[in-house]
């Protein structure tokens, strides 16, 4: 708990020392005095003027601010030139939207760093395309792909990886997808329009994986029954299996059958299949035995569960500086859609209070990556410096978004808005993001002591 709060405040601290530095250095360039360079919010615990500004680090470090001469209505001197009141409109957009710039870049320095110092990554990914079990009526059915098939081109462009398959086919948005292929020491072609592909929720096809156990789930028949991480399983109810998939069909040959749709979550019980036991031969390290465990139904999926998921191991990968820069910036702009995303649920009130985290689940978080290494304490440097960048721009009062679209008003109405309404709409903002934090402070103690 200690070491996570140190790194929390340590990490926070900097992200925001970026953000204010952009405030700073905007006021300076324009020749705005700048009164006062806090780290925290009041009380202050450390002090230190240094010219005509006042540097400090205050005991609240959820925040910070950088206190412009003229900004507050108490101190506006338009006539003065080194008042913030006196700058044009333009000058102080350019002194509000330089802190979340800052942020903004310093996301986009951290997550190439990421893939600089390495990245965790699934090992199948670096090996070659080959197709373990073609799904039922799928794209890659339709087009005619087979199990052993090995995708070797997508499009006239090599693949040598699954990697480099993903990465490809993301590029593509529409027209055909063509498929060099290797079938059996032959080479032959497969095509298809993108968009089926697209529409067919990435399951086309499954890796040839081996059925070995990487983990279990929340109640697990099988953990239940003995069963460990690294395990193997050969055989269910005497049907050999040899791959991952084969697991799901070899179990179902031993269940009552299924419904031919999915059950409601209230179905009645007498509706429900009941699963019978089943016996398991399993592997580990060498020794062969047998356990005997029942399965449970999943309504949802319409299928017999026993509560495991697939060994896939990870290997540690490096990139150069320009695949890194690439790859990093590709991945801030999907976590920028998601966050896009995410507002959007917001506003429209479709998101609860489990998809919001405040400063104690953050702190978790970013001492947890501390803990598992330099390269995922970058990465989550980088999406919080991000968001402190996105959600700062938004036009709630008290945050530099509010700021800008006040100065968005006063360009339409051609003078500024009156003091008393600014004072009003800045305390209503204050009080509101207040309450936010702790709202959501008090809803991360309860998610984590629950």
């Amino acid at each position: 708990m200690l070491f996570n709060v140190v790194v929390f405040i340590l990490v926070l601290g900097f992200l925001i020392f970026i953000h204010e530095l952009g405030h700073y250095l905007a006021a300076r360039h324009v020749g705005v005095k700048v009164e006062q360079f806090s780290i925290g919010f009041p009380p202050k615990a450390w002090g230190k003027k240094v010219g005509e500004t006042e540097y400090l680090i205050s005991w609240l470090p959820l925040g910070g601010y950088v206190r412009l001469f003229g900004q507050n209505v108490e101190d506006e001197d338009p006539d003065d030139p080194r008042n913030y009141a006196s700058k044009t409109i333009s000058q102080r957009f350019y002194i509000l939207v330089a802190g979340p710039a800052m942020n903004l870049i310093a996301a986009l320095l951290f997550m190439p760093l990421v893939y600089m110092i390495g990245i965790q990554q699934a090992q199948f990914m670096q090996e070659p395309v080959v197709i373990g079990h073609v799904m039922e009526d799928s794209f890659a059915s339709q087009v005619g792909f087979q199990p052993g098939d090995t995708i070797q081109e997508v499009n006239g462009t090599s693949i040598p990886s699954w990697e480099e398959f993903y990465f490809r086919t993301e590029q593509i948005k529409d027209g055909n997808l063509t498929f060099g292929v290797e079938r059996a020491g032959e080479s032959i072609l497969l095509e298809g329009p993108y968009e089926a592909y697209r529409n067919s929720n990435n399951r086309q096809w499954l890796r040839d994986v081996q059925p070995i156990i990487g983990g279990f789930t929340p109640e697990s028949p099988a953990k239940a029954a003995g069963l460990e991480v690294a395990d193997q399983i050969l055989s269910i109810g005497g049907t050999p299996v040899q791959g991952w998939y084969d697991i799901s069909l070899a179990l179902k040959k031993t269940q009552p059958p299924l419904p031919e749709q999915p059950l409601a979550k209230d179905a009645a019980p007498q509706d429900t299949p009941q699963p019978v036991p089943v016996l398991l031969e399993v592997s580990r390290d060498g020794e062969i035995f047998e356990v005997e465990l029942i399965p449970y139904y999943h309504a949802e999926r319409n299928a017999y569960l026993i509560g495991m998921s697939q060994y896939t191991p990870v290997v540690k990968r490096s990139y150069g500086v320009t695949d890194s820069v690439v790859l990093g910036t590709e991945r801030l702009v999907s976590v920028t859609i998601a966050i896009g995303v995410f507002l959007r649920t917001v506003v429209m009130g479709q998101a609860t209070m489990d998809d919001i985290g405040g400063p104690v689940r953050i702190g978790a978080f970013v001492g947890d990556a501390a803990r598992t290494g330099v390269g995922n304490l970058f990465f989550l440097m980088a999406i919080i410096s991000l968001q402190l960048g996105i959600l700062n721009l938004l036009p709630i009062p008290a945050l530099d978004g509010g700021h800008i679209f006040f100065l968005g008003v006063e360009k339409l109405k051609g003078g500024p808005l009156s003091a008393a309404f600014r004072e009003k709409t800045q305390l209503i903002g204050f009080s509101l993001l207040i309450f936010l934090m702790l709202f959501v402070t008090y809803n991360d103690i309860l998610s984590l002591t629950s």
